[in-house]
């Protein structure tokens, strides 16, 4: 037996062994769900040493030094019990998260296209007396970008607080050229990077991106949705690839929700600058007004649970005639996808719109299963065939409806920073069941392949879904 050649082998692969272990322990710590934990064990198996180095650039979840990012503290702001039998079902699960349950009293405006979103931001701009804060995963600085940056410059040198937090990978090209944003300080603004590229790569945070959409001006009014801010999601129609914008809602929001998100803006702006703002004015609880029923749902490794995952599985299971759900991605966990199968076969009707087209190959090649899955067991899938359709929305039997920047994929229910809202509105989910009859009338029902070939390497990708 030759040991010069035994022993580094030996070696290499007793270092390989201790990482893998210390990997498992660290997942397990996390609590995974089995599907999340079964793909990383195969990736760590398969690719030995390169499967450890993976999982510490994108394997967290959570943060496990709480002190690094304090939890949210999201209190209730209302002491009516709302009257709707839905709200009433999801108080009981948001409140055992530490999650504030449903407030009343708000009003909501939906945006459906991508001028008038412009015009209501640029507007909400323009009439903000005391502060603006903006929160967002991509900000460009093209003509859209810039715009908005001029405004927001603007409104700076009149003494008005501007604060812009954007992600350092959505945002990479800002983040390379941090630069452009001199003007703002000049003016007297300010703004912030969330999670920096290199402090996240050493720190095995790289994967715990901000997809929140937080829009905040003077705690009066709120624009959130799944737009980002560059000329791909809004702007005017004289530029002249206007027509191809991506097709996406934003929605404004007046009433005593603005409390939650501010109090969520001031936790992650604290978090990356380490300055505190002053403490969010708290709503005065009106029990005579009138208004639409709201509950504001964060998620993310600042929640201690993962609120938004059960509120969700939960509406799924309340549902009892219709589920409608719009979404770019679609990679639901095992758990998820197990609660629509049996409401089908419970007699409710599921429908899912998805672009053609994602742009992103391993998100399509992961999703065909699924979809193949769900079509085979009486659900409807439909192919949108206009421009790339980056809308997140879900419709639970036209008595529900869920908004925000969470997608229908595994990132965006347990690991990402998002903020989504459940709102019990009727004349709200009757505009946006409207549109969204009017995306089906332009699409095409997703028929699966029937080569048995394509089956099987569907089902291989479906493999690796759950850390995509």
């Amino acid at each position: 037996m030759n040991l010069s050649i035994s022993q580094p082998v030996f070696w290499l692969y007793l270092i390989n062994l201790v990482l893998v272990l210390s990997v498992i322990l660290h997942m397990l710590y996390q609590r995974r769900t089995p599907q999340n934990l079964m793909a990383w064990l195969l990736t760590l198996i398969l690719l030995p040493y390169i499967g450890v180095f993976l999982y510490l650039l994108f394997g967290s979840r959570k943060f496990l030094n709480k002190h690094s990012k304090p939890m949210l503290a999201m209190h209730s702001i209302s002491t009516t019990e709302p009257d709707h039998h839905f709200a009433v079902q999801l108080n009981h699960i948001l409140r055992s998260n530490q999650i504030a349950g449903a407030n009343c009293h708000n009003q909501v405006e939906v945006y459906q296209k991508d001028t008038a979103a412009f015009n209501g931001l640029m507007l909400a701009i323009e009439n903000a007396k005391t502060h603006i804060h903006i929160e967002t995963y991509i900000f460009e600085l093209d003509v859209t970008g810039k715009a908005i940056l001029d405004a927001l410059i603007k409104k700076a040198q009149a003494g008005v607080e501007v604060r812009l937090l954007i992600d350092s990978l959505g945002s990479l090209n800002l983040y390379l050229r941090p630069k452009k944003l001199k003007p703002l300080l000049d003016a007297g603004g300010k703004y912030a990077f969330f999670q920096p590229l290199w402090s996240s790569i050493f720190k095995g945070k790289i994967n715990l991106r901000n997809h929140r959409k937080i829009y905040l001006f003077d705690q009066t009014t709120l624009l959130t949705g799944g737009m980002n801010l560059s000329n791909d999601y809004l702007g005017t129609e004289q530029n002249t690839n206007h027509k191809k914008r991506w097709v996406d809602l934003m929605f404004k929001i007046q009433g005593p929700t603005t409390f939650h998100y501010q109090n969520i803006f001031n936790a992650d702006w604290l978090y990356t600058t380490q300055e505190n703002l002053a403490e969010p004015l708290q709503p005065i609880d009106k029990p005579q007004s009138k208004g639409q029923i709201m509950q504001a749902v964060p998620s993310g490794p600042d929640i201690e649970s993962d609120a938004l995952y059960e509120t969700l599985l939960q509406s799924i299971y309340l549902a009892e005639q219709h589920i409608q759900i719009v979404t770019p991605y679609f990679i639901p966990d095992s758990s998820i996808m197990k609660a629509l199968l049996i409401a089908i076969k419970r007699g409710v009707k599921v429908t899912l719109l998805t672009p053609e087209t994602s742009g992103l190959i391993l998100f399509d090649l992961g999703r065909s299963s699924y979809m193949r899955e769900l079509i085979e067991a009486g659900g409807e899938t439909y192919f949108y065939q206009g421009n790339m359709l980056h809308s997140k929305l879900i419709i639970i039997d036209r008595k529900a409806t869920v908004i925000g920047s969470a997608n229908f994929d595994y990132p965006s229910l347990l690991i990402n920073h998002e903020v989504v809202n459940f709102i019990y509105s009727a004349s709200l989910i009757e505009t946006l069941s409207n549109w969204l009859e009017d995306l089906l009338a332009q699409s095409i029902r997703y028929q699966p392949n029937p080569s048995r070939t394509r089956k099987l390497f569907e089902n291989l990708t479906r493999i690796i879904a759950p850390i995509l």
